[in-house]
């Protein structure tokens, strides 16, 4: 029996590595596939009316925000842009032309969910994180680790009330009022930008029909009383 040529010999191996090849690239196709359809899932469980505007403790409402900015980043690394992931969490597919649902209203429930995640996950950045195996592994278990860089670095992030739980028992256990931030001091006063945030939020809760305009007024009212006081004008 003749022994193959080496062409022969040499095309049958091109065509076995080829195939493995795409092989390995249909495999990976698949999983990055069902990886990102997973992330959506999770996503949209922690955007649920229930989880987050509703925690039963406020450790859980600290825990699903970490859950949630890691999914996002995880999201990233797959290709699939935050406001992509944040508009699958809410049930909303792809346009696929420029004026699709150009008209349509955005409920106000979807735009304070909107608001807090995109918000958040701009702060994940700012305070130096990146979508790196130990970062994604702590978020999953809804923690954040030390802030890798800048003037805090090595110190954790501290998951802040825009309204504060005082003007508005268990606000600490709705997920649309956290907010990421570096570490603040004990004796931390709220600025002009943290309240301007806050009083927003108020107003979009009661316009979602999450809070009922008699707490929106009595909160708003709490928030005024807590607005720095203007140092005084030299004398002329």
């Amino acid at each position: 029996m003749e022994a193959p040529s080496p062409r022969y010999i040499l095309s049958r191996a091109a065509f076995l590595v080829a195939a493995l090849v795409v092989v390995l690239y249909g495999y990976s196709f698949v999983k990055k596939y069902q990886r990102k359809a997973a992330i959506f899932a999770e996503l949209e469980s922690i955007t649920s009316d229930s989880s987050f505007f509703q925690q039963f403790y406020a450790e859980d409402a600290r825990k699903s925000l970490a859950r949630a900015i890691g999914l996002i980043a995880e999201a990233t690394t797959l290709g699939v842009e935050p406001n992509t992931s944040i508009d699958r969490s809410l049930g909303i597919e792809p346009k696929f032309f420029e004026n699709e649902y150009e008209h349509e209203d955005i409920p106000a429930r979807e735009e304070i969910i909107r608001y807090c995640l995109r918000g958040n996950y701009e702060n994940f950045l700012k305070l130096g994180y990146t979508a790196d195996f130990h970062t994604l592994d702590s978020l999953k278990s809804g923690v954040f680790p030390p802030i890798p860089s800048g003037p805090q670095s090595g110190r954790k992030p501290e998951i802040a009330t825009l309204i504060p739980p005082a003007l508005s028992p268990g606000m600490d256990k709705v997920i649309a009022n956290l907010e990421i931030r570096p570490p603040q001091t004990e004796d931390h006063k709220p600025t002009d930008i943290e309240l301007a945030a806050a009083k927003q939020l108020t107003r979009d809760l009661a316009s979602a029909r999450i809070i009922e305009d008699p707490v929106r007024d009595r909160i708003l009212a709490g928030l005024a009383a807590l607005a720095p006081t203007p140092a005084p004008l030299p004398a002329p």
